[in-house]
């Protein structure tokens, strides 16, 4: 018998957010189900920065690649960026259609980033009735007047209707119910499901702390600050702060100890000015296994995205979060809602100081580290989305671990 086959829509570009939850998702799904196969298509450049699980493959949808310094004016701009959208929608169609998925999972963005593969969808649900539709919902959108007002524009609400069979949510009620923050309607809000969050699988690094810490040279005695930015396209200003205060808590401190962690999309002059300022005590690292760090740290400082966020808290790492500073919210609505439960100290990017972030980085290594796992759970009480989501995915693949 053919393999059947999942195809996930990841929207990334600059970023490994998505892309990242994706693989973690495909892993936790392909591990259930041994006659399936996954192909996961995105804009993000993979290269060598993740390695995908067996049985998964991935589309690489082109981005556009303007020039350092090139002219032209906001119309061309545009035009550019809709030539490029063009292109992937017509790819997404071809895969889709060639593929012909007994389930697809969308992340994000229901019809793909501005709507590229809504062509791809619906031309595949009319082809192939029998193909389910899955959109996987990150809790926090951005304001939710915009996230609103963007579906309208492009028929979000209609394809919520009569695309999708099921809406996956990966969060909690509890801390974010998305079904009125996003004016879902009446009729559709039987489809929404809460997974809950979505994170690597912490297991593997369970019991590792002492063994990670002797492997970093990172002494018993000593505090360890892991300052990351994702993928660190935009992370330059944090990881300068966050070095900066590592300095002040170590002039404060002798037994602290730090890795700065640059990320692989960092242009080449912002990290080669972070690694001129490493020292023996605050390392800078390109890249690196961040769910490996989490664990042997004592501390963390971060941008405020889903998965850096998550992973932190799911070790019970106490966080200093400095949400990016767009005009996109969504990481400032995360950090505040976790603030006022006393889960993470924020730092406005704004008031990004190295002296306040440093004050922000003394309370995370004065946390009692149990006290503050506990109360995450409280909150929190699990972190097994990826296992829920299966499950989920059960009442249309069937089989598998789930039933």
């Amino acid at each position: 018998m053919p393999p059947r086959t999942l195809l996930l829509y990841a929207q990334d570009n600059r970023g490994l957010g998505h892309v990242t939850r994706a693989l973690t998702i495909a892993g936790r799904v392909l591990q259930a189900y041994p006659d399936l196969v996954a192909y996961i298509a995105t804009k993000s450049a993979l290269g060598g920065s993740v390695t995908l699980p067996e049985r998964c493959d991935y589309i690489k949808l082109p981005a556009r690649l303007p020039l350092a310094g090139a002219g032209g004016d906001d119309e061309d701009d545009a035009a550019e960026r809709q030539r490029f959208r063009d292109i992937r929608s017509r790819l997404l169609l071809a895969a889709a259609q060639g593929l012909a998925p007994d389930l697809v999972l969308v992340d994000h963005e229901p019809l793909g980033s501005a709507g590229e593969f809504r062509e791809g969808l619906y031309a595949l649900k009319a082809r192939h009735p029998a193909t389910r539709f899955v959109f996987g919902l990150r809790d926090i959108m951005d304001q939710p007047a915009a996230t609103c007002a963007q579906w309208r524009e492009l028929g979000v609400y209609d394809a919520l209707a009569e695309l999708y069979d099921g809406i996956a949510v990966f969060g909690s009620p509890t801390l974010y119910d998305v079904a009125d923050a996003y004016a879902i309607p009446p009729a559709v809000r039987p489809k929404l499901h809460y997974c809950g969050y979505i994170v690597r699988d912490c297991a593997t690094v369970a019991g590792q702390r002492p063994a990670l810490r002797r492997e970093l040279g990172v002494p018993d005695s000593a505090s360890l600050v892991l300052a990351t930015a994702g993928s660190g396209s935009d992370g330059y200003a944090v990881l300068d702060a966050a070095v900066a205060a590592v300095g002040r808590l170590q002039a404060r401190r002798s037994d602290v100890r730090a890795v700065v962690v640059t990320g692989p999309f960092m242009p080449a002059a912002e990290r080669a000015a972070l690694e001129r300022r490493a020292t023996p005590t605050c390392r800078i690292v390109p890249r690196a296994d961040t769910l490996r760090l989490l664990a042997a740290a004592d501390a963390v400082v971060s941008m405020g995205g889903y998965n850096s966020v998550c992973e932190a808290l799911a070790l019970g790492r106490p966080l200093v979060v400095v949400p990016r500073a767009t005009r996109k919210v969504e990481q400032a609505i995360r950090a505040a809602l976790l603030a006022e439960r006393g889960l993470v100290q924020c730092v406005h990017p704004h008031d990004l100081d190295p002296a306040l972030l440093a004050d922000a980085l003394e309370w995370a290594l004065a946390c009692d580290r149990a006290a503050h796992a506990r109360r995450v759970r409280e909150i929190i009480p699990s972190f097994d989305g990826a296992a829920r989501l299966t499950a989920y995915l059960a009442r249309w693949l069937g089989g598998g671990e789930a039933d």
